[in-house]
Order: C-alpha cells, then sequence, then structure tokens
C-alpha cells in the first residue's frame, strides 16, 4: 500500500504509480520491496511492513536491478506524492522513461503488439487461495471443495483477442469511443429495431 493509503491522505492515481514501483520490484527481485528476502523465511508482520512504507526506502540488495531499472523503481516509489514520476506535479510522461524504450506504445495501445504472455481467463494467478488471506482482515473462513472448484473455473472477464480485433476492424470501437456516441447508438438501436 503507497504511503498515503497507510496515513490516510488525500490521493488520486498516485497510489497506481506507487503500484507500479512495488511491481516492477518484485519482478525483478522476486520479493517485495518493504518486505525483503527475508520474508521468505520468516513472517513479516503487516504493521512492520506499514511503518517500512512510511519510514524507510527499499533495500537494493538484489543484484539483478540495472541503472534504468532501479531509477524507475525509485521514482514510482518517492513518498512524497508531488514527487512521484506520473503525478500531478511532476507530469513527465513515465512511458517516456528510458526503462520502457523498447515498447511502442501507440502499437501497444492500438493492440496492435501481441503480448509475451496472456493469462488463461479461467486461472485465478494465486499460489494458493490462502493467498487472499494476506490481503484481507476478514480470518476464519475456510473454502471447501465447492469453493476450490469455483477457485479453479473462474472467469477473469477477459476479452478475447480475436472478439477485440473484431470490434476494431468493424469500427464499433472508434463509434463507442467517439464523444458523440450517444446518437450513433440511438441511430444503431433505431436500425436494430426495424
Amino acid at each position: 500500500m503507497a504511503p498515503e493509503l497507510l496515513t490516510k491522505t488525500p490521493y488520486r492515481t498516485s497510489v497506481d504509480w506507487w503500484s507500479l514501483g512495488c511491481s516492477i520490484y518484485e519482478m525483478v527481485a522476486g520479493y517485495t520491496p518493504f518486505r525483503g528476502p527475508e520474508s521468505k523465511k520468516e513472517k513479516v508482520e503487516k504493521e512492520e511492513v506499514q511503518r517500512r512504507i512510511i519510514n524507510e526506502e527499499p533495500k537494493w540488495e538484489h543484484r539483478c536491478f540495472d541503472a534504468a531499472t532501479k531509477d524507475i523503481i525509485q521514482l514510482f516509489l518517492k513518498k512524497k506524492i508531488d514527487e512521484r514520476l506520473g503525478t500531478r506535479n511532476n507530469m513527465e510522461d513515465p512511458r517516456k522513461h528510458e526503462w520502457f524504450k523498447t515498447i511502442n506504445f501507440p502499437r501497444l495501445e492500438a493492440g496492435l503488439v501481441d503480448p509475451p504472455w496472456t493469462p488463461k481467463p479461467n486461472v485465478v494467478y494465486a499460489k494458493d487461495t490462502g493467498d487472499i488471506a494476506e490481503f484481507s482482515d476478514i480470518r476464519g473462513i475456510e473454502f471447501d471443495t465447492k469453493d476450490e472448484k469455483f477457485f479453479k473455473e473462474f472467469s477473469t472477464g477477459a476479452v478475447p483477442i480475436q472478439w477485440q480485433h473484431e470490434m476494431i476492424d468493424t469500427g464499433l470501437f472508434d463509434e463507442l469511443n467517439d464523444p458523440n456516441r450517444k446518437e450513433a447508438l440511438d441511430k444503431r438501436m433505431h436500425i436494430a429495431k426495424v
């Protein structure tokens, strides 16, 4: 959680940039920035993690952090919202950072770039359903076989790529994103009724 959540400071998208910094750190190091590698051996209490988020900087003990990766993480994990990359007072576009240099954002946003990995829509990506407890204050819930079956068949609601291409090719995507969409939608509904 971003410091502003823990200190109950008003926020907007700043928490999302913080989360991205934490995610990049975890993808590289294999553990979160404020739990540290010791969390694999011992349980770090929630209160201790919160204290670290508010008062400490992440540790850079992992050798896989190259200069660009470390820099973007540090910019996303600034404690002060105004200093964090992507926020109102630091309007520099995060996509222009060296760390993203291999990504063609216009092609990506147009759906023309295939992702290196696509999650399966019927899979919950957690070690086990017990992982959910780490993020929830609700305790004492036991999962039975019916629950486990549900989690195995859980659908994320991911839209198939083929359907996305069909939306783009037919012009439906442009129509839905048109500021004058209501008029176009009314016209389409009228045609469908006839």
